[in-house]
């Protein structure tokens, strides 16, 4: 394939087969609630729990299809599934209680856990349909699960997110305060006067200040729980995370957030020095001795990496359009080539052999995310597109 092959075939398999797909066979009609995982048949696997964080990927899918044009009745699909989302996860659909980790089949609770991913995704969902539809219910729950969040999620001792309620860990992840992030960017897009701009400079306030360890560039995944960080714990970093914070931290800026230090180019230089195989293929963990811990690769990474290359594209790295059209290849010839059309191989061993037996619902916010950064950017670059 050449450049635009790989561009259109990947955008051609989102609105041709993924998202078609997924809205059938991925969305139990009957509960109104999207299927947790397909096994390689393109079958429900019915025994395993529906967690409230693939609900809400589900709804941004396709709350945000519908509002970029590609995908009709996305709206529809999006508001029945918040619909359940709000009764099934929430009790007496009051979102000040906070939103339960998962449910049966049949709707009943499987964990009434707490957890900061969750509520990030939750807040996610909700100012993607609003900005769809303008629903002032939508951004009223949003603001409940907003208090929620502050009263029993924000660490109090020392910033940021704890992992979960109840028992919380004693150390603290950068995951969930990424995905919190991005949830507040979403929050201000859909309701500029709002808050939450100033909440997402919280966060990379918080970022700069001490997830990042400036000396060697890299970002760690576990911290102590006053945020510092000790390389006896956990000395490795994720390349996938890199690449989603720099597209974070370039969305900041672009919605208007104050630019700080040139962090995307710290991580941007870790992850293309020692975060890719030969082929060219991200891998899943890698030590801040620049060693890879995990030659295995998933999909998610290249997705978050196609954005990423956009970001730094746009940002004067020349770099940055080549490496998105890799990462859109490995997805093209790697992970999209089965099991079944529409579906996907989440992950791949260090031979290239598929180390999971299941396709999971979870990966389509990832997929969905890096079509939708292609589409945005050749719009922008419309007529003579560079893509």
């Amino acid at each position: 394939m050449d450049r635009i092959d790989h561009i259109q075939g990947y955008q051609k398999r989102i609105c041709e087969e993924i998202l078609p797909f997924w809205a059938e066979a991925g969305f139990d009609r009957d509960g109104g609630v999207f299927r947790e995982r397909l096994d390689f048949s393109g079958q429900d696997c019915p025994t395993v729990p529906r967690r409230a964080m693939v609900q809400a990927r589900q709804i941004y899918v396709y709350s945000a299809a519908d509002k970029d044009g590609v995908f009709r009745n996305g709206a529809d699909l999006a508001d029945r599934a918040m619909h359940s989302f709000l009764r099934l996860y929430l009790d007496d659909n009051d979102p000040r209680a906070g939103f339960a980790f998962s449910i049966d089949a049949t709707g009943n609770r499987v964990s009434q856990v707490r957890d900061s991913y969750t509520h990030a995704f939750a807040l996610f969902s909700l100012a993607s349909l609003y900005q769809l539809t303008g629903e002032k219910r939508l951004l009223s729950a949003a603001e409940l699960t907003l208090q929620f969040v502050d009263r029993h999620l924000v660490c109090k001792d020392h910033g940021g997110l704890l992992d979960r309620q109840p028992s919380p860990e004693t150390v603290k992840r950068q995951n969930p305060l990424m995905h919190f992030l991005e949830a507040c960017l979403a929050l201000h897009e859909a309701a500029p006067d709002g808050p939450y701009l100033e909440r997402a400079e919280s966060v990379v306030r918080l970022f700069e200040s001490r997830l990042l360890q400036w000396g060697i560039g890299a970002l760690p995944e576990i911290f102590a729980a006053d945020w510092s960080f000790d390389p006896a714990v956990a000395a490795y970093f994720e390349p996938g995370h890199h690449f989603e914070w720099i597209w974070l931290l370039d969305r900041f800026r672009r919605l208007g957030g104050r630019a700080g230090a040139p962090a995307e180019e710290r991580l941007w230089e870790l992850a293309l020095a020692c975060g890719l195989d030969a082929r060219g293929r991200c891998y899943d963990s890698v030590g801040l001795d620049r060693r890879p811990l995990e030659r295995s690769t998933r999909l998610w990474p290249h997705t978050e990496g196609a954005k990423a290359g956009v970001a730094r594209f746009a940002a004067g790295e020349a770099q940055g359009l080549s490496f998105c059209e890799q990462m859109l290849q490995s997805l093209n010839e790697l992970f999209l080539a089965g099991p079944f059309a529409g579906g996907w191989i989440d992950r791949f061993d260090a031979n290239l052999e598929p180390s999971v037996d299941h396709v999971p619902a979870s990966s389509l916010y990832h997929l969905y995310g890096a079509f939708r950064e292609v589409h945005r950017f050749r719009a922008r670059q419309a007529p003579q597109a560079v893509l």
